[in-house]
């Protein structure tokens, strides 16, 4: 478990910056042979996450950490660690990731007077999942917290596991070092959303400044975590949190700052410094 020490009194958390927007209106010109696109293609959005913007990691946001690591080996039935990049060193150094954020909202299938497909006998619709997770504190009864897990719209294939397990779950005690004092102010219900669209190497860039003792083989974690995005569902906004690799394992990115657009690399800025543009 990754715990961070408690300040005597819960700190207000920054208010998180919003990664997606309304998308703004355009008006759509029909023509014989064009094709309609979801509306999910719109809301996706390019984001890094960079080494340099973060806050630090709090009690509070290890709390979360937890309660997410507590619900994965539940669901998967595997002790499974979630590691911070304080715990690898990776704080220190220099790096960017790139990911994708998955669409918000799913968009409803609507069938068209031009375009029918055949019946298909389908699954039932995927469930959101509900877990009860009793936190205990250093002394005194447990705080009752609340984990909801969503599907990501955005792919095409839901994991299973939101069609084959129950609607609730009350899961065993998650114990923690906390006073009482300090889990009675802390966030009690939280909402993420379960993405599995990574590739099982997505933390590739980070493999050269991790001490090589620490990268595993692929037999050492669950298959089902490798390529896994979690994200946090808040105010109509995701952000990540937690990422699965197939050499690192779980990784908590939950206090590092999404930044909108395309990175640009040291590379790339010293070759665009050594571009000469002249005037015709």
């Amino acid at each position: 478990m990754l715990f961070i020490e408690a300040l005597n009194r819960a700190s207000t958390q920054p208010n998180e910056k919003k990664l997606i927007s309304r998308a703004k209106y355009r008006p759509t010109i029909n023509h014989k042979d064009s094709v309609d696109l979801s509306s999910a293609a719109h809301q996706v959005k390019e984001i890094h996450l960079n080494s340099q913007v973060k806050t630090p990691l709090t009690a509070s946001t290890s709390v979360f950490a937890n309660l997410i690591e507590h619900a994965l080996s539940y669901i998967l039935t595997s002790n499974l660690h979630v590691h911070s990049p304080e715990e690898l060193n990776l704080d220190i150094k220099d790096w960017i990731l790139s990911l994708q954020v998955p669409p918000v909202k799913s968009e409803q299938d609507q069938k068209t007077a031009g375009y029918l497909v055949p019946e298909v006998p389908q699954r039932p619709p995927a469930k959101q999942l509900i877990f009860h997770i009793p936190v205990k504190p250093s002394y005194g009864i447990p705080v009752d917290m609340t984990l909801l897990i969503s599907p990501n719209n955005g792919s095409p294939e839901v994991p299973s596991l939101f069609h084959t397990f129950p609607k609730e779950s009350w899961l065993p005690v998650l114990r923690t070092p906390y006073l009482p004092d300090f889990l009675d102010q802390q966030v009690t219900h939280y909402h993420i959303l379960l993405d599995q669209d990574g590739e099982p190497d997505q933390l590739s860039p980070l493999y050269v400044h991790i001490n090589q003792s620490r990268i595993m083989s692929e037999d050492t974690f669950s298959p089902q975590t490798f390529g896994l995005r979690i994200w946090r569902a808040k105010n109509n906004t995701l952000t990540p949190v937690v990422l699965g690799d197939s050499k690192i394992g779980l990784l908590f990115i939950g206090h590092y700052t999404p930044i909108e657009g395309n990175p640009i690399t040291e590379e790339e800025r010293a070759r665009q410094a050594s571009n000469l543009y002249t005037k015709a």
